[in-house]
């Protein structure tokens, strides 16, 4: 009896939260999801000052402008945008990594004529981290696939991995997006060829007779695709406007000079042989050449080391 009384009272209580919102069964709210798989930071409770705030009454992206005046495409940006501007430790974790990584793709983009937007594709891609692997296997800044890392001329065998490093694959990515934007003229089906590949993009456009991104029906990926690096860029370019401090302090994040250094190690050597050899130490040299696979060495190899080492 005392039994049955107890579990008529935890029914009841069960019952009485469910009717208060905590165990509604509701689905979850669409977050974006990280692309490398991880959860995003920022997720928790806390909030920027003023949640809700209103996009700017123009956006665009690649010199291309979002018509808000489409409800589609207004309330697409905006989901993106709400989402992203409420995970304050996501945000400033991009800022800071931004200061490390930025100035070499600005340059780079300039200088190939690409737009300067790009950058906030990378942003999208992997939160700037270069060591991050996709459940796909996707891996680097730019997050290449093997084959197509290889089909640019990187290095991905068992020795070398050449996606570890961002100048390499910066300069891979550039020559890709030239191509896509080639082949589509049209930098937001560009940018969704880039994440979901040039072929199913075309046949969406041929089966759809549609030639517009903010049109095509795009697996659910690719259609939040372009509006995410949109949201990105709003809040990276303006981040005061939103409650995040208008600078970063400047001694963390910066790019760190290398230089190359030839090293020569005898049979069965080891990572901490090879650091001996390259007069640095063993986690510094492992943190500086994570394109390199090996854990055996034996002969001479080009090691990168702190320029100022």
């Amino acid at each position: 009896m005392t039994s049955m009384l107890a579990y008529v009272r935890l029914a009841g209580l069960i019952i009485l939260f469910g009717a208060a919102g905590g165990c509604s069964g509701l689905k979850e709210p669409d977050v974006p999801e990280a692309r490398t798989g991880e959860a995003l930071p920022g997720t928790w409770s806390g909030r920027l000052a003023k949640p809700d705030h209103a996009l700017p009454a123009k956006v665009s992206l690649c010199g291309q402008a979002f018509d808000l005046s489409v409800p589609s495409v207004r309330e697409r940006l905006e989901t993106e945008f709400i989402f992203a501007v409420n995970q304050p430790a996501q945000v400033n974790l991009w800022r800071r990594r931004a200061q490390e990584f930025f100035p070499a793709i600005e340059s780079e983009l300039k200088a190939a004529g690409l737009p300067d937007d790009l950058k906030y594709l990378a942003v999208a891609e992997s939160d700037l981290r270069p060591w991050v692997v996709s459940p796909a296997g996707a891996l680097g800044l730019w997050q290449f696939m093997p084959a197509t890392a290889r089909h640019f001329g990187l290095a991905v065998n068992d020795r070398l991995d050449q996606r570890h490093l961002p100048e390499n694959l910066l300069e891979a990515a550039k020559t890709y997006l030239k191509s896509l934007h080639g082949l589509f003229g049209d930098w937001p089906l560009a940018m969704a060829a880039y994440n979901a590949g040039e072929g199913r993009i075309k046949r969406a456009m041929t089966d759809q007779g549609v030639q517009n991104y903010f049109q095509l029906d795009l697996p659910r990926e690719t259609e939040r695709y372009v509006y995410r690096i949109a949201a990105i860029k709003i809040i990276l370019e303006t981040p005061a406007a939103y409650g995040f401090p208008a600078a970063l302090p400047k001694q963390a994040y910066q790019p760190r000079p290398t230089a190359r250094r030839t090293v020569t190690v005898p049979d069965r050597s080891g990572w901490p042989d090879l650091a001996k050899a390259a007069g640095c130490d063993y986690k510094t040299l492992r943190l500086l050449n994570p394109h390199i696979r090996e854990t055996a060495f034996s002969g001479t190899y080009e090691v990168r080391v702190p320029a100022d080492g």
